[in-house]
């Protein structure tokens, strides 16, 4: 057999599984941060037209994208290790961790915006106390 150089990566040992793996996380990675994205358009959309809400959303979609560039950090992170077959651990016990308080800080945020507005009650005066009694239409 001949001498291998000094770093060189032998591609018959490499697995195909464990490029998949690494696929199949930034995947994983990619679903969790349209989920999202997502969930801060359909504030965006379906919430009212107030500065609260843009606020709240602002924060989910700055976090998706802030996850897609972990994930595709990672991701050549990791396809980077597998070519020079490099040895250790592989899991990631930083970045789900770092989720899950964005998502507390992110929903939080959320409830304390909404639950933080003012509800306009405007000033009765007498024409509205007098439409006010007029109860439902439609009667005979």
């Amino acid at each position: 057999m001949a001498q291998q150089a000094a770093g060189a990566v032998d591609f018959k040992l490499l697995r195909p599984k464990n490029y998949f793996a690494n696929e199949r996380t930034f995947i994983g990675w990619l679903q969790l941060a349209v989920a999202m994205g997502g969930l801060g358009l359909a504030l965006l959309n379906f919430g009212s037209a107030g500065i609260r809400v843009r606020i709240s959303a602002f924060v989910f979609e700055t976090g998706a994208l802030a996850l897609i560039v972990y994930a595709y950090a990672a991701f050549w992170r990791r396809a980077a290790r597998l070519r020079r077959g490099s040895r250790g651990t592989w899991d990631d016990r930083i970045a789900p961790i770092v989720v899950v308080i964005f998502f507390i800080f992110a929903t939080a945020i959320n409830f304390g915006l909404t639950f933080h507005k003012r509800v306009y009650m405007p000033p009765l005066d007498a024409l509205a106390v007098w439409t006010m009694s007029w109860g439902p239409r439609g009667g005979n």
